[in-house]
């Protein structure tokens, strides 16, 4: 069958093209969410356990035959498309039903590790450029960053950032943390900053962990921590040190068998590993497969994604057809289909696969409402793909009709509230419904999720409402809950998604500096249940920009340096002896006027190697300090430690440009902090295609009032901008997100930015 004919196109769309201009309306978003907004936000997230289930798959799924590739963008005469490069990641939101898309290089291929957030509309194959209050420093590499549906975010970490151009190492040294993460919702990025993290690399394997929602990662790049957990709920990583486990590796992919309650790893970028790997977190075991039959493993760049409809993990792997020594001359893509409960793989053999074979071209997600798996393909000429010439293409792929689940769907929408000895929890009956006879209540304990043992303590009738009461608990315990739908023959259905007693983390919060002896905080409660919160303070020692070689060489320092990094945190102490009722405190147990040195075991240390920095450099002449909050139930049941906050202004928040012939005009908004003297504008001269070393100017010598500047002198080459807020003290903070004059690539952007843009 030729190439022309076998394989099936998605029907053309009109060509909308979305404009999103820039109003006063965006400084709604930058508002921190009520808790009771919060609330419904993650209430309504847990509907995605019956989407992962299988359960609602299909009313509305796209048509496409099983055992099919199906492209979707770009098409002729359908929606416009970016034109993106490579080495991006994908989350998929199951309630927006929208794939986000994050990072990866510029359509040049690989040419600037940009930071831009994309949604792309599955059933419309229409994309949309989401500019929002901020956001991590650009990367490449960037594969598998993930989706948690239950506090409904898009879990970003690290990859390489600053090594093709137009990336200020201030900005990647202060805001590179271990974990980011970004509310479609909200249209907000958050710096999670936790203040202990394992290394994370890039081309790492990980997933979703559903039954215990935390996420699972093991290797990447030259990364020697082996296998980690990170929990977004408390907000703290988990070293699992198994006794065996895979060989490190770049690349290769994993993803989670939820049937089987297994992560499901293979393949690799530069090694040949004839490995099927599967991981119980439970019993934090790796166990050597060992199929009959497997796909390539020489070096297959393998893409993963678990198809939950049909039981499978979704595997596209890269076979070499020719190569001379570490060189891949040409090659093809199979994909193949892994079911863990029988052991096998199995080739597939569609009528078409994608195109394209090249190194970091592929990234993969499932859609369960539409029963695919989507997959990213970036196409160059060198691959010699028939009618492409350079294209970032979107496909789709079938396995087949998903298999039936007779059993009683879950209920959604479970939540919990705590009193001081007992917890409520309500749930909604599942929209199918009609064979339930009533609801098997289940709870365990313990403050590792993975560790809990469930046991039935309840039942409640269907015809009474959707409501029980756990009483005489005991105060402080962290109680995890699930409820199961019970039909007419007594059988119990799948797990609704977990709750806890546990309140969720503070996310936002805001340091101000009034004066050396004075700092204040305010923050939002997480929970409707939270009498009180626990502030804790740790000391931070700082590299200074005229410490750092890198940063002196792109922009002279001030006469009193700046924070240019972070070289340690200390362990943190309790401020509060009890919880603080108000969402507020100030603390004057300091003197910022006097330099601190970390003591005791540091939570977190700096990697700078010894050339990168300048031992007679000036200090930084202030103590810093990091604050965290924790949140208590009225159960007495503390949160996890929330992000660090430092005493530095936040970075500035929703800061956009617009071209004006030669001058440039910025707007942001203003801080929430109390007491700023106002902002320093910098701004980025020009590209370097490779390598760190770029000039920043500082334009305003002296902060600027007002959150808006004009630069009159910009010209009409392509210019980058970031904005950092100023304090009491003078202290300059975390650098803005950069926005583009100019930017490279324009007239891909014109469709999806209005006038204003980032």
């Amino acid at each position: 069958m030729s190439a022309a004919t076998s394989y099936r196109t998605a029907a053309p769309t009109t060509s909308d093209r979305l404009d999103d201009g820039v109003g006063p309306t965006l400084v709604v978003f930058c508002v921190p969410l009520a808790p009771i907004e919060r609330t419904i936000a993650v209430r309504l997230s847990l509907l995605t356990a019956l989407l992962l289930a299988g359960f609602l798959a299909a009313a509305d799924s796209l048509p496409q035959d099983p055992n099919t590739w199906v492209k979707r963008s770009p098409l002729k005469d359908g929606p416009v498309s970016p034109g993106l490069g490579y080495e991006a990641s994908l989350g998929y939101d199951p309630i927006a039903k929208r794939v986000i898309r994050w990072g990866g290089h510029n359509q040049g291929g690989g040419g600037e590790q940009n930071a831009e957030t994309w949604v792309f509309d599955i059933a419309t194959a229409k994309w949309e450029l989401k500019e929002p209050n901020t956001s991590p420093p650009g990367v490449c590499c960037a594969q598998q960053n993930l989706f948690d549906p239950v506090g409904r975010r898009l879990v970003r970490f690290p990859a390489f950032s600053g090594n093709h151009g137009w990336h200020w190492f201030r900005e990647n040294y202060l805001s590179n943390t271990s974990v980011w993460t970004y509310d479609l919702a909200g249209n907000t990025w958050r710096d999670m900053r936790p203040s202990s993290a394992p290394r994370v690399s890039p081309l790492r394997c990980a997933s979703w962990d559903d039954d215990h929602q935390v996420v699972v990662v093991f290797g990447g790049e030259g990364n020697q921590e082996g296998t980690c957990v990170y929990d977004p709920y408390t907000n703290a990583w988990t070293r699992m040190s198994p006794a065996k486990q895979p060989a490190f590796r770049s690349g290769g992919n994993m993803a989670y068998d939820g049937s089987n309650k297994l992560h499901i790893l293979f393949g690799s970028q530069f090694s040949d590993d004839p490995h099927t790997w599967a991981y119980d977190l439970r019993k934090n075991e790796w166990r050597d497969m060992k199929p009959a039959v497997q796909p390539p493993t020489d070096r297959n760049d393998a893409a993963l994604a678990y198809d939950s409809a049909n039981r499978v993990v979704v595997a596209v792997v890269r076979a070499i057809d020719r190569a001379e020594k570490d060189e891949i001359l040409q090659g093809h893509l199979e994909t193949w289909a892994y079911d863990a409960a029988a052991n096998t793989w199995t080739r597939m053999k569609p009528p078409r696969e994608p195109d394209g074979h090249g190194n970091r071209r592929r990234i993969m997600v499932a859609v369960p409402h539409q029963n695919l798996i989507l997959m990213e393909a970036f196409v160059t000429p060198t691959e010699r793909a028939p009618g492409v010439d350079r294209e970032q293409q979107i496909w789709t792929y079938r396995f087949a009709a998903g298999k039936p689940d007779d059993r009683p769907a879950p209920p959604t929408d479970l939540a919990v509230i705590t009193s001081e000895s007992g917890a409520r929890l309500t749930w909604k009956p599942p929209a199918q419904s009609d064979g339930v006879s009533g609801y098997a209540i289940c709870r365990g304990e313990g403050k590792i999720p993975w560790q809990v043992e469930f046991k039935r303590v309840g039942e409640v009738p269907a015809k009474q409402p959707a409501a029980f009461t756990d009483e005489r608990l005991t105060t402080a315990t962290v109680y995890h809950y699930l409820v199961r739908s019970i039909d007419a023959k007594g059988r119990e259905g799948p797990d609704s998604p977990k709750v806890r007693t546990q309140p969720r983390v503070v996310e936002d919060a805001v340091v101000s500096v009034i004066g050396p002896k004075e700092v204040r905080l305010a923050w939002e409660s997480p929970g409707a249940d939270v009498t009180g919160c626990h502030v804790e303070r740790a000391a931070v020692e700082v590299f200074s920009e005229d410490q750092l070689v890198r940063l002196k060489k792109d922009t002279p320092p001030l006469d009193e340096p700046s924070v240019g990094a972070i070289k340690a945190i200390g362990p943190f102490r309790r401020l509060t002896r009890d919880p603080v009722r108000d969402r507020s405190f100030t603390d004057t147990d300091l003197d910022l006027g006097k330099p601190v040195a970390v003591e005791g075991e540091p939570t977190f240390t700096h990697r700078f190697a010894k050339d990168q920095i300048d031992p007679a450099g000036k200090p930084y002449r202030y103590a810093v300090y990091a604050y965290r909050i924790r949140p208590v139930s009225a159960l007495g049941v503390e949160g996890g430690a929330g992000p660090y906050f430092l005493t530095l202004p936040r970075s500035p928040q929703w800061l956009f440009a617009k071209e004006d012939g030669e001058r440039c005009h910025l707007k942001w908004v203003a801080n929430a902090g109390q007491g700023l003297k106002g902002y320093r504008v910098y701004r980025m001269e020009g590209p370097r295609v490779n390598g760190p070393g770029q000039q920043v100017t500082r334009l305003t010598p002296d902060p600027v009032a007002a959150s808006k500047f004009t630069d009159a002198k910009a010209g009409k080459d392509t210019r980058r901008y970031w904005v950092i807020a100023v304090d009491a003290l003078g202290q300059e903070g975390i650098p803005s997100a950069p926005v583009w004059h100019y930017r490279q690539y324009r007239r891909y952007y014109e469709p999806f930015t209005g006038e204003w843009h980032q």
